[in-house]
């Protein structure tokens, strides 16, 4: 009986706990739920998109899996560093692309600056996004996470595209991406 008492109480601070994947993009430094990334990767050749949101780079293939590509500094209207680091990543995420047939049709890679670690934070350490931050262009910030002196911001895959934003893909893969 001690041994399962034991094991429900691990479970409970799990229960109460957020992972997420720390990463950099500009100065600032932003979380996400690891359950939304599938890998982490060096940013692979990129084919360009014509008619595309400026912030979306084109597509990759990624072992047969041609999925499209984001760099975030664009997405978040920041500025462009002057080289490119070799500490950038690509982050291939689930769940910001609708669904369409095909493997790995939910697929997005997101360019940042780099990825920093996996940390577990109590979810009572994670609060609402400013009001002020989450206007129009910024319904993908879902909240801030402090961890010690550390404010890290939170993402919402499901929101990093708008539903304008989604149509264009899809109508993009129904092209033959």
């Amino acid at each position: 009986m001690r041994g399962v008492r034991g094991q429900e109480k691990k479970q409970a601070v799990v229960d109460d706990t957020v992972q997420l994947v720390t990463f950099q993009v500009g100065t600032e430094e932003y979380g996400l739920d690891i359950r939304f990334i599938t890998e982490v990767a060096r940013p692979l050749k990129i084919t360009s998109l014509p008619r595309m949101p400026l912030f979306i780079e084109g597509v990759v293939n990624l072992r047969g899996v041609i999925l499209p590509v984001v760099d975030l500094r664009k997405r978040f209207a920041l500025s462009l560093p002057e080289t490119q680091s070799k500490k950038m990543r690509m982050m291939i995420t689930r769940g910001a692309v609708p669904a369409a047939s095909g493997e790995g049709r939910d697929l997005l890679g997101l360019i940042v600056d780099s990825v920093r670690e996996v940390i577990h934070v109590p979810l009572k350490d994670i609060g609402r996004a400013p009001e002020a931050a989450t206007g129009e262009h910024a319904g993908f910030l879902s909240g801030m996470a402090k961890v010690g002196d550390r404010l890290i911001i939170l993402i919402d895959i499901t929101k990093i595209l708008n539903q304008q934003e989604r149509s264009a893909l899809v109508e993009a893969g129904n092209a033959g991406y």
